[in-house]
């Protein structure tokens, strides 16, 4: 089965779950317009493997903040912090806006996360993600279009 979700004004996919990855039980494609936006598109990705999105209100604002050599190695530290926060504090996700600094020390990510606490009476738990690993991650431009692979270990 393949899932999808495109973006609301254009025909671009906001990522693409990819559910006969040999390798995983589940990986997905991330896309955006910008790096910004693959990030976010990226987050939203690994929330809809977690739990049904569209019962999850925006009650609570989290800034997330993080910091990595490479594109790569930032985005497998900004999903494994949002699995971190989903694990300890019982926070689903369900909205991104990214910022994204380039400098000569690496990358820095600040993440507006909007979501809130699980409620068992209303969310409904699709799948536990551990963690996201390095398995096929890069993060790359084709033509106007930024993509990375995402693999969970579910």
């Amino acid at each position: 089965m393949l899932l999808f979700l495109k973006t609301k004004n254009t025909d671009m996919e906001k990522f693409r779950v990819l559910e006969d990855d040999a390798t995983a039980d589940i990986a997905y494609f991330a896309y955006g317009k910008s790096l910004e936006e693959m990030y976010e598109n990226a987050a939203l990705g690994l929330f809809s493997l977690i739990a049904e999105l569209q019962k999850v209100d925006e009650r609570q604002v989290d800034l997330i903040t993080v910091e990595a050599e490479d594109r790569e190695a930032l985005m497998l530290d900004f999903l494994n912090e949002l699995i971190y926060r989903w694990d300890t504090e019982g926070v689903l996700f369900s909205s991104f806006s990214c910022e994204l600094d380039e400098t000569s020390e690496g990358l820095k990510l600040v993440a507006e996360c909007k979501g809130e606490v699980f409620d068992e009476e209303r969310h409904e738990i699709n799948a536990e993600v551990k963690a996201v690993t390095y398995f096929g991650m890069e993060v790359k431009k084709e033509n106007d279009t930024w993509k990375t692979k995402v693999t969970p270990d579910v």
